[in-house]
């Protein structure tokens, strides 16, 4: 009777639920299953509760809190939305240590009157579920990035950095930065109570069979906010930790001091390097570490909340990653950041970042393209098979004051995503709305600013005119006394961040819509609504090219005049977008995630590309002579260490190969035979420039793709998709159902002009006749099969315009 009780009140909940996967969230056959059930495409938002106040002060109308975000989760629905995610800041829920707040009643100030009613988060879920949206991510961090708290990235609290100042972590100086120890004991013990509070009061009664919680996301962006890996972190928990790695690594102290020409006589005497550049094999392993120290990181935090009886499947964990770092930061570790023991990569994407004189469409063209089909390739590693789905918790949905993300841009970054198999694409911000204690840090530097502009040498000055030096010395006052900050930004700006945040974003801070929603709603209404079931279940069309990326690579080269990030990000992608303009959507091969056997392939990998920035082990320079010697097609670019170790290994004289004949672009090169193989070594990276500002304006990107179209001729190698005649700043890519009878395509132009061609699907079937909808434009037209196949049917772009097209056979 209990057993019969239990099943039918999982029937009313979920309707009719297949038990053995009651309460599952999984991934197969390329499609996202819940409860047993297929989910189409994910289209959704990041909706801030926390932001949507009603206004900077305490005791705003409860009223006044939900009915915006009765307004944003209406017009996500008016969107087709299906999916919602959100920050739950910690730092606006436990306002005070031990003290939490979930319902919006706390009454701190003692008025009689609740102080922030938008701390109801059990309100607002309920408010999604009340909507008929069953998908939720949530983010309790515990960082969350968000532009949001006292330091204005992240969600710790005030009061824990009061108590415990020395959890921050530490510059090559000793200073206090605004970033935490990841090791601090104090810092993941009270993450832990954190977790403990926000599962029991708030998560606990959403997730499992038939709730809507179901992906939970391991902290955000743990990157070092984007900053060099010689800015954090010197504290003595940190350092400790890099003695111990580096002993991992070893062994023993005469193998490490020989590897980096150091006498260190005792493990515990190690320091690790505060400038970069001095002893490159201390750079690399200072890097590895780092690297080493967040995946440690983000293991303990999904420890936590598997303590807690969060497990998988009942959720998807997931890690959010931005693809790019700064000069000497850290491109995330694709293996490390897909480890069984963390949670999935998703993608965090913002093509359009900062302004030209021009007004660039994009800053890095092929940002999306990279990022998607990377990410997608190696969260094959933490499902354990291959998959092809994955999700971007932030897909730029605006950016700061003075950046023209305009809707060829955003259109683009959609068509773009979706395209090439974004199965979850969450708009962020969607919702602009109000920071939180935003002005503190003005106000703690105060007291330093005024008694140093009141010291003799400055108190002439008016504010606006103090000079350099002025800055540079309160810098180091406060520095020195409180955390390492920039207090010229700090002082003029009033604080870390606006009072309110404007992001351009499709909903302002009202929740009203605002131009940015068009294009959104339209998404929803022209591709979602109708195709959502196909693109959630789609698979690439691929061809048998194959690019090597290895994360492993990601640390300084030993090369000379070679970067090691720009190499493995801007012109990885800039290599895709060039492919792409010979209608080639190339397979990603993450070295030390695919298994090997790919590369040697034929059907899967008929041309390998590889990047050589001088960090190939030994285990992949032996795959790819293998590639060579068993009739493959390698094309290594830049330093030739690989192409020599082939060389000699199959005892080939360089003499004997080919100079590369310019095609009419040099690349400084040589092809040469090997058995049934060829190896082509090309020093000069042609496709630099596609992942740039300057990709719309280059005037000759059809000699740069001609390079790559006599290999592929010589191959004959006929991709899926292409533009007849070639692309010239404008490409092409495909998805298509199991059956491969119904196809997706996706074109998209960075020219001025616009562009008008023919696209060919050359697999089409001859005796087959197909109809091509043009998806956003609404119109259709019908087409023999063979004309699809010879002569395609006509696009026409505007200005740095893009499409989708849906071809299905009409029978």
């Amino acid at each position: 009777m209990f057993m019969t009780l239990i099943i039918a009140l999982l029937v009313h909940l979920v309707g009719v639920v297949d038990l053995a996967v009651a309460g599952v969230v999984e991934i197969r056959g390329d499609q996202l299953y819940i409860d047993g059930g297929p989910r189409p495409q994910l289209w959704g938002a990041e909706v801030q509760y926390f932001r949507l106040r009603g206004g900077s002060n305490r005791n705003v109308p409860r009223e006044v809190v939900i009915s915006l975000w009765a307004q944003a989760l209406d017009r996500a629905v008016e969107a087709h939305m299906n999916t919602i995610s959100f920050y739950i800041p910690w730092d606006f829920h436990e306002y005070a240590e031990g003290k939490f707040d979930f319902d919006g009643r706390a009454d701190e100030d003692g008025d009689g009157r609740p102080d922030y009613p938008s701390r109801d988060v059990r309100t607002f879920i309920k408010m999604i579920k009340e909507r008929g949206i069953d998908n939720i991510m949530v983010r309790p961090g515990p960082y969350i990035n968000a532009e949001w708290g006292f330091l204005g990235f992240g969600a710790i609290p005030l009061w824990f950095h009061q108590k415990y100042p020395n959890s921050h972590a530490r510059n090559s100086k000793g200073q206090r930065t605004t970033l935490y120890n990841y090791e601090d004991p104090d810092f993941l013990r009270h993450t832990q109570l954190w977790f403990k509070s926000v599962y029991q009061q708030v998560l606990r009664d959403d997730i499992g069979p038939g709730k809507a919680i179901s992906f939970l996301q391991i902290d955000n962006e743990t990157n070092l906010m984007w900053q060099s890996i010689y800015n954090h972190d010197y504290g003595a928990l940190a350092v400790e930790g890099y003695q111990q790695y580096l002993q991992s690594r070893y062994s023993t102290l005469a193998a490490l001091n020989a590897h980096h020409q150091r006498q260190w006589r005792s493990w515990g005497e190690i320091r690790p390097p505060a400038v970069p550049g001095k002893k490159i094999n201390e750079d690399q392993d200072w890097h590895r570490y780092q690297d080493y120290r967040i995946f440690i990181y983000l293991g303990k935090i999904r420890k936590m909340w598997e303590n807690l009886g969060v497990v998988q499947p009942t959720v998807l964990f997931t890690l959010a990653e931005s693809y790019n770092a700064a000069e000497n930061g850290l491109l995330p570790h694709y293996q490390w950041r897909n480890s069984p023991s963390t949670g999935m990569m998703t993608v965090n994407l913002y093509p359009k970042t900062y302004e030209t004189w021009d007004q660039t469409l994009l800053n890095l063209p092929f940002k999306a393209d990279h990022d998607v089909k990377a990410a997608d390739a190696a969260s094959d590693f933490y499902l354990g098979k291959k998959e092809e789905w994955v999700m971007g918790p932030e897909i730029q949905g605006g950016w700061w004051r003075g950046i023209n993300v305009s809707e060829e841009a955003r259109r683009q970054t959609y068509l773009t995503t979706l395209g090439h198999g974004l199965k979850g694409l969450l708009i962020y911000y969607f919702n602009e709305g109000g920071n939180w204690q935003h002005n503190w840090m003005r106000e703690a530097i105060a007291p330093y600013f005024y008694r140093l502009s009141a010291a003799g040498e400055y108190e002439d000055y008016n504010e606006q005119a103090l000079p350099d030096r002025f800055w540079r010395e309160l810098d180091t006052i406060v520095a020195e006394n409180l955390l390492v900050v920039d207090t010229r930004g700090v002082w003029r700006n009033g604080g870390t961040h606006p009072e309110t945040l404007y992001f351009d974003a499709p909903l302002g801070a009202d929740a009203k819509p605002r131009p940015p929603y068009n294009l959104v709603k339209e998404i929803g209404e022209k591709i979602i609504a109708p195709y959502g079931n196909f693109l959630g279940s789609a698979h690439a069309l691929e061809d048998p090219v194959c690019v090597i990326k290895d994360s492993s690579a990601h640390v300084p080269s030993p090369i000379q005049g070679v970067n090691s990030r720009i190499v493995q990000s801007d012109w990885t992608a800039g290599l895709l977008g060039v492919l792409m303009h010979s209608g080639i959507n190339a397979k990603i091969h993450h070295w030390g995630i695919a298994p090997t056997s790919d590369l040697l392939d034929r059907g899967r990998c008929r041309l390998v590309i590889y990047q050589d920035n001088g960090l190939a082990s030994p285990e992949l320079t032996s795959v790819l002579t293998e590639v060579v010697t068993s009739g493959g097609t390698l094309l290594n670019f830049i330093h030739d260490g690989v192409t020599m170790a082939i060389l000699n290994k199959t005892k080939t004289s360089q003499n004997s190969c080919s100079r590369l004949i310019p095609a009419p672009m040099d690349v400084v090169g040589y092809s040469c035979a090997i058995g049934a193989g060829t190896l082509y070594q090309a020093k000069v990276p042609i496709y630099d420039v596609f992942n740039t500002d300057f990709y719309y304006q280059i005037h000759d990107a059809k000699e740069r793709r001609a390079f790559f179209d006599q290999i592929l001729m010589s191959m004959n190698i006929i991709p899926h998709v292409r533009i007849k005649g070639g692309g010239d700043r404008t490409v092409l890519f495909a998805r298509a159902n199991p059956s491969e009878d119904k196809v997706w395509i996706t074109v998209k132009s960075a020219r001025r002009d616009g562009f008008m061609g023919k696209i060919q699907w050359t697999k089409a079937n001859s005796s087959e006749r197909y109809l091509v909808t043009d998806v956003l434009g609404g119109t259709a037209t019908s087409i023999e099969g063979s004309a699809l196949r010879s002569e395609g049917f006509p696009v026409t772009l505007g200005g740095s315009g893009s499409g989708a097209f849906f071809i299905e056979a009409k029978r």
